[in-house]
């Protein structure tokens, strides 16, 4: 089929060699030479210009060098490519002198990079210089090179002097400078004069075959392709304008009416001889009874409101017309309705009598990937899949960089047309040349999307969005080919380029390989309208949510296959204070465009795919750009249309399917959003339609129509299958109650994802770094994977971290020079910490952290992983978190299954920094991350530790669900990034045992984690509580815990526990008659007072930790539910005090822990993945923690083969640096 296209066309050939416009500098262009001279003589400096040149004079004291710059400044040089570099060379003196200069050697050449951008015209262009900076090799990334030329060097003669160079892939900076330097033997005497003529410094490009497929960087993310059309597809058969009974446009007598209305019962047919030129129809009708059929012909047609109540046939399923037919509408805003309900400027397919067949000319693949990364400066793209796309024609390549916004860094999707295609079609070269790096490297890369179509419907350009526009509205449209542009009316109900509305259960209509383009409102709409497919369709440069699915009642639709790129909220766009979003308000009285008016608050979020309905499905689509790539609002009720519908909850409605999406360069509007992004919520408040664009939970469930509750229905899971997401700030962010994320690949994200409720990654790929050095986030560091601070169930497992190292970008005194440097002990943008004299800014990148900013909030057992493991990771690097004074550090924790996410190689507990989590001798503390690490299973012990979390308050000083922050019981000590909660201690819980230092601060707000196993002992600064209320939230069943608090003499105790929700569940705990029998029954009922303290075993009923206690368990991991029900309440008869404590404060005695610790650590059951250096402490060591943050170690990668330093993990396309003949490619071009 690609055969019959390619015999249409004139094959030629393509040079092998291409002059790139704007890539050379020559002759006429060297114009000045600005110059700095220490040393020399002041005064006696000259230059002038020459024939095809300069020439300069100075006289120099005692020093042999000099700098010369062109004003001409040099073009980027690109990575990877090949220049040449050439010149005569005169160096001579007067005559007279006393002494003749001596070159050392021929000139060589050497290349000089930059990074600030500031200081570029300072720094970029050639220079002629001596030897000074030897002894700082670290300039120059290439080796210097001797230019090719006489030697030794004729002296008072020109001489051509020539050079080779190619531009390292691995340079990571966009500025470059090309210096030539010339060294003489010693300084000369009298003056020196050189002299530079014709010089000149070229791009030779050179290309062969297109390059072999990528080997895979990781085999988790799956590319989807859709099925290759049949042939008939490609050919024209049953085409409606070859029907008998078809009468011409012109036989009806319509030349030039402004309106036509068809006659009924009529097929008409209309062709290119129709056409009257310059005529803008007002409008043109189609009754239901009649037919209009357009020829496969060149036809354009103006027209401002076209009707369709009958047929309207442009090709059909069969027969795809080469045309190029146009449909162009005219008109400014206006408030007329000439569409039957549907204002002006377009066409309507109206009633269940109207049909629309639009077939343009079939393309395929509509879009496709990038098989190398094309250059800034290059005119061609290499393709993945060969493509039946035109000389002539318009093709998108998409950004590859983080921001798509326009606020800060130019948006570099870049539209091109087609110059030229291979005869394999998979490489196309362009008119003109590309200005950005499109990256494709074997992590992921850049898509190219057709543009053109042969059946186009056009708005006229409109300064305030007042686009053309189509609906379908209880019709039958079938749009497969055709382009639209300046499209959609901003801030119009139901004004899109492509919308199916109010269909109910379709019946054939379809949007296939299409084109939205340049939209002022939306994309792809569908409305009211279940069942359908959207495929192989692109959107590019749209206004608001771009594929829209409106009201949330619909279901059942299949988006496959799409590409959508660079998508702009409307307005200002949502941000909001770190979850809560912005919230905004319909204005059903908004302007267009130009005002910066939004009517419909979900536009500030908007999104290249707004999915207010989960029940559909969505395979191997693209999305680039946008507040965010797909976004899933919470849509407690049905809106719009379908408002007051109580038919179903939309938001409690799981996702049908999600398999082989993309998403990429979406997310940097706000710092809590993902390029996947599950938040926000869209209801009526009274009568105005409102959007909140942070955090709102979601409870998907099984068949949960309107009136289920969220704790109704069969739970289920939103499910993410076979995803990749690159350059965006956060991957998925997902504020609902469950979620999945099965087989994923992430790169050059800020961090993988921001989970809550019961979520599990699993099979995943997260790489920190990829080859593409454009994409760093302004040197922002990457996060792998942060455990949230509370109420949460987050479980990894089998996923690989890949490139975590710690950069820091240092720069020296001396203008231009940046350099990357491993220095894990400067990691923070202090100027004060300077190394060397060098100015320092840097990140460090973490693969696991926490919430630390909360003493509110803290983390019970909710974070687990399993199957970990690293490549081109430095140890120091795998975790960290803030030590801080807040309940959310203090408490940190999480459990690695079976040692792998910290390399321990056995089942692992991690806990913060202090030593309350030091409850054995086989724990140790890990000082590179400053965390304690238990074995989960002591040796020789049945009893596996347990995570516990258990909240204590007494009236006079605890805050329970709600916090001190409201309350005023407490405020931080200091406002800033790192929260001081320290005013809010009360007291302390010690660990049983001889070691007091093994304690936690107890503050006013409720909540102690730690760890099964022990006991802990409660000490208030007030004394001993009157009241004290102990939730035992997470004590699972087996797990020991015992828990003492002391008391004066003589008190008496009246201890009951009971059922939040459950009448007739109070019970009275008993007393036991000694210690001992209380620890041997360990009764959940009972408790022992030896006269100076009181011991109990705080734990729920078993048949209340089996209801509401359960395990989420994922990928052999586990996290516990929490139990918030069972209150144990301890009233104590002991006086009184003016602070509500009991009168007399007690004899705090620590109780002796009666159970040996484990003599050794176990051994691991698997040797960790790769070698850990520097070894962690023997066993039989357990060091305090420091006082201080621990400083890191040396820069060493632990994790490489060699000792030197860890360099980001990149892959290196090999870019063509040799020659190939015009006969060995040959190219299509149009025409003769």
């Amino acid at each position: 089929m690609i055969n019959l296209i390619s015999a249409l066309l004139t094959v030629g050939d393509l040079p092998d060699r291409i002059e790139v416009p704007g890539w050379s500098m020559c002759n006429s262009q060297i114009t000045a030479i600005s110059t700095f001279v220490p040393d020399w003589v002041s005064g006696g400096n000259s230059q002038q210009v020459i024939e095809g040149g300069m020439s300069f004079t100075a006289k120099q004291n005692g020093k042999p060098y000099l700098y010369v710059r062109s004003e001409a400044l040099l073009p980027e040089l690109l990575r990877g490519s090949v220049y040449s570099v050439d010149f005569d060379f005169k160096v001579s003196t007067e005559a007279g002198s006393s002494s003749q200069p001596e070159m050392l050697s021929p000139p060589k050449l050497l290349y000089w990079q930059t990074t600030e951008a500031s200081k570029i015209e300072y720094t970029r262009g050639f220079m002629i210089w001596e030897d000074a900076y030897d002894t700082r090799p670290d300039y120059f990334v290439i080796p210097e090179l001797t230019m090719t030329g006489a030697s030794p060097v004729p002296i008072g003669e020109f001489t051509h002097y020539s050079a080779s160079f190619s531009v390292p892939e691995f340079d990571s900076s966009p500025h470059q400078t090309l210096w030539v330097r010339l060294t003489l033997k010693q300084a000369p005497q009298d003056a020196v004069t050189f002299s530079l003529t014709n010089f000149c410094i070229k791009k030779k490009e050179t290309y062969l075959d297109p390059p072999p497929p990528f080997t895979p960087f990781s085999t988790r993310f799956q590319i989807m392709h859709p099925t290759e059309p049949a042939a008939s597809e490609y050919e024209q058969a049953n085409c409606p304008f070859i029907d008998n009974d078809l009468v011409s446009w012109t036989s009806l007598g319509f030349f030039d009416s402004p309106s036509v209305k068809l006659p009924d019962n009529t097929k008409v047919l209309f062709s290119k001889s129709d056409v009257v030129e310059g005529l803008r129809y007002e409008k043109i009708e189609v009754p239901e009874t009649s037919s209009l059929v357009f020829n496969d012909e060149a036809i354009t047609l103006t027209v401002r409101s076209f009707l369709v109540r009958g047929k309207l046939l442009i090709g059909g399923p069969g027969c795809r017309v080469a045309g190029p037919i146009r449909i162009v509408f005219w008109g400014s805003r206006t408030d007329a309705d000439t569409l039957d309900g549907f204002g002006s400027k377009g066409l309507a397919a109206v009633g269940l009598s109207s049909f629309v067949d639009m077939y343009g000319k079939r393309y395929y693949p509509t879009w496709t990937r990038l098989a190398r990364k094309v250059r800034a400066g290059d005119d061609r793209a290499y393709l993945q899949r060969a493509v039946n796309w035109e000389v002539g024609q318009e093709v998108v390549l998409t950004t590859t960089i983080w921001d798509d916004t326009g606020r800060g860094t130019e948006p570099q999707n870049e539209v091109h047309t087609i110059k030229a295609i291979s005869d394999d079609r998979l490489t196309i070269q362009f008119e003109a040349n590309v200005k950005y790096v499109h990256y494709a490297g074997t992590e992921y890369q850049g898509e190219v999307a057709l543009l053109t179509r042969t059946v186009s419907m056009e708005g006229e350009p409109s300064a305030d969005g007042y686009g053309g526009h189509s609906i379908a509205s209880n019709a039958r449209a079938r749009f497969a080919g055709v382009s639209t542009r300046f499209m959609g009316q901003t801030n119009i109900l139901a004004r899109y380029p492509f919308h199916l509305h109010m269909m109910g259960k379709n019946t054939g209509s379809l949007i296939s390989d299409c084109v939205a383009r340049d939209t002022y409102f939306r994309c792809f709409t569908i409305h009211g309208t279940n069942d359908t497919t959207v495929s192989e369709n692109v959107a590019f440069n749209a206004t608001g949510s771009c594929f829209y699915i409106e009201d949330g009642v619909e279901e059942n639709n299949v988006f496959s296959h799409n590409l959508a790129a660079h998508v702009h909220p409307i307005g200002e766009a949502a941000s909001g204070g770190s979850q809560s979003g912005d919230v905004f308000e319909e204005n059903k009285n908004a302007g267009g465009l130009d005002t910066g008016d939004r009517r419909f608050p979900v536009d500030a979020a908007a999104a290249a795919y707004y999915i207010s309905n989960s029940y559909n499905e969505f395979h191997g689509n693209v999305a680039s750009g946008g507040w965010a790539g797909y976004s899933f609002p919470s849509l407690p009720y049905t809106v719009g249309l379908h408002a007051g519908e109580l038919v179903i909850q939309p938001r409690s409605r799981n996702l049908k399917k999600f398999t082989g999406n993309t998403c990429h360069s979406s997310g940097s509007y706000w710092s809590a959003t993902g390029c996947i992004y599950v938040g926000g919520e869209l209801k009526m408040v009274g009568d105005v339609l409102t959007y909140m664009s942070g955090r709102e939970d979601r409870s998907t469930r099984e068949e949960a129509g309107f009136g289920f509750e969220s704790w109704e229905g069969t739970p289920l899971w939103m499910r993410f299958e076979n995803t990749l997401v690159y350059t965006s700030k956060k991957g998925l962010l997902h504020w609902g109650n469950r979620v999945e994320m099965d087989g994923f690949e992430m790169h050059d994200v800020m961090r993988s994802a921001t989970l809550f409720g019961e979520a599990w990654l699993n099979n995943g790929l997260v790489n920190g770094y990829s080859g593409n050095v454009e994409a760093d986030f302004e040197n922002k560091h990457h996060d792998g994977f942060q455990f949230y601070d509370i109420s949460v169930k987050s479980i990894v497992t089998n996923t690989e971290f890949r490139n975590y190292q710690t950069r820091v970008c240092a720069s020296s005194a001396l203008p231009g020079e940046t350099r990357w440097v491993q220095d894990p002990t400067y990691c923070d943008p202090d100027p004060s910490k300077a190394v060397d004299g060098w100015s320092v800014s840097g990140h460090t990148n973490i693969i696991w952290s926490g919430l630390y900013h909360s003493d509110e909030f803290k983390p019970q057992q909710i974070s687990a992983t399993r199957g970990i493991s690293y490549e081109d990771v430095e140890y120091q690097n795998l975790v960290s978190f803030k030590i801080v004074n807040t309940g959310a550090s203090r408490m940190f924790n999480f459990i690695d299954f079976d040692g792998s996410a910290t390399l321990e190689g056995f089942p692992t507990i991690v806990g913060s920094n202090l030593p309350w989590w030091n409850i054995c001798s086989d724990c140790r503390f890990e000082s590179q991350w400053s965390v304690w690490l238990c074995p989960k299973q002591p040796v020789g012990e049945v009893e596996e530790r347990e995570v516990l979390h258990v909240k204590f308050t007494t009236p006079e000083i605890t805050a329970d669900n709600g916090g001190i922050e409201s309350s005023g019981a407490c405020q931080k000590a200091a406002e800033n990034d790192y929260a001081d909660w320290s005013n809010c201690d009360v007291g302390h819980m010690t660990l049983w045992g001889s070691d007091p230092t093994r304690k936690t601060p107890i503050t006013s707000n409720a909540g102690v984690t730690g760890l099964s196993g022990t006991g802990w002992f409660m000490e208030l600064d007030g004394g001993s509580p009157r009241v004290l209320e102990i939730v035992p939230e997470q004590v699972p069943i087996g797990s020991t815990f015992r828990f003492a608090v002391g008391y004066p003499a003589g008190t008496t105790f009246t201890i009951t526990a009971s059922h939040r929700w459950k009448s007739n569940s109070e019970v009275t705990f008993t007393a036991a008659d000694s210690l001992t029998e209380l620890m041997s029954s360990k009764s959940a009922t009972q408790y022992f007072f030896d006269g100076n303290t009181l011991y109990l075993f705080p734990r729920p009923p078993e048949d209340i930790q089996v209801s509401e206690g359960k395990k989420f368990e994922r990928g052999g991991a586990y996290v516990y539910s929490t139990v918030r029900t069972w209150t144990i309440r301890v009233e104590a008869s002991c006086g009184v005090d003016s602070k509500g404590f009991c009168s007399t404060k007690p004899v705090n005695v620590l109780p002796p822990w009666d159970v040996p610790c484990p003599s050794s650590r176990p051994e691991a059951r698997s040797p960790p993945p790769l070698t850990r250096t520097p070894a962690p402490p023997s066993v039989t060591q357990t060091p305090s923690p420091p006082t201080q943050t621990p400083s890191p170690p040396s820069s060493m990668n632990p994790f490489s083969n060699n000792q030197g330093p860890a360099v980001p993990h990149s892959i290196t396309i090999n870019e063509v640096t040799t020659c190939m003949l015009a006969s060995e490619m040959t190219f299509i071009q149009r025409g003769p």
